[in-house]
């Protein structure tokens, strides 16, 4: 990831991103080879999320992620506009439907869908991949694809520009207007549903959500 033309705050915040589930783990001189930065520079701004807790040393190891975030993850479950907007669409749906059901809160994050808020209805539910924080591609399950639906048109069109062969391969279209006329379809179904391939034997009712400030969907 090259950094040259990043500011000195956009370095900083982009390493943070580096540490993912399947690298947890990273060392100074990992991240400066990884972000093109000077070891000096990658000391620094170490120092200072170190200093915030953003970072937290792993002995012998390298550095993980810190503490802060865990703080964050639990005042934004507390205060989430979308999910307090959305918090009686969901408990009406939890009186509505049958046990065993699973309900997630999707939005959109770096152009894929993230789920925010998962809640299972009754002891029999069996859980969905649509884990809260886990980012899912845009162009498979249907929560993701009444997202993509409701997307401005611009941005169903750049999204199609520069995914052409993965909207072909998830059988959303193999041209633009294949592509568009589908989301179209989507829109004017407002509850799309198929067999969830994302989790076998579950079936998705996604919703779009009316909240103004995000993309979003219930399922």
């Amino acid at each position: 990831m090259a950094s040259q033309h990043l500011s000195s705050v956009d370095r900083l915040l982009s390493i943070p991103r580096l540490f993912t589930c399947e690298r947890p783990v990273w060392t100074v001189e990992e991240v400066a080879t990884e972000l093109q930065l000077s070891i000096s520079s990658a000391y620094r701004y170490f120092q200072s999320l170190l200093a915030f807790e953003y970072l937290d040393e792993v002995p012998g190891q390298g550095y993980c992620l810190g503490p802060a975030f865990i703080a964050f993850d639990r005042t934004i479950r507390v205060t989430d506009p979308l999910a307090r907007i959305a918090g009686p669409v969901l408990d009406g749906l939890a009186q509505a439907l049958d046990s065993g059901t699973d309900l997630i809160l999707c939005r959109m994050y770096r152009k894929q869908v993230m789920c925010i808020h998962h809640q299972g209805i009754g002891s029999a539910a069996g859980g969905t991949s649509y884990e809260r924080g886990r980012p899912m591609p845009i162009f498979r399950g249907a929560t993701s694809k009444v997202i993509l639906a409701h997307l401005p048109w611009r941005l169903q069109k750049k999204e199609y520009e520069s995914h052409r062969n993965a909207i072909a391969d998830a059988g959303m279209g193999t041209d633009w207007k294949s592509f568009s006329t589908g989301l179209r379809d989507i829109r004017k179904k407002v509850i799309a549903y198929r067999m969830a391939k994302s989790t076998p034997a579950d079936l998705a009712l996604p919703r779009p959500s009316s909240a103004p400030m995000a993309r979003s969907g219930t399922a």
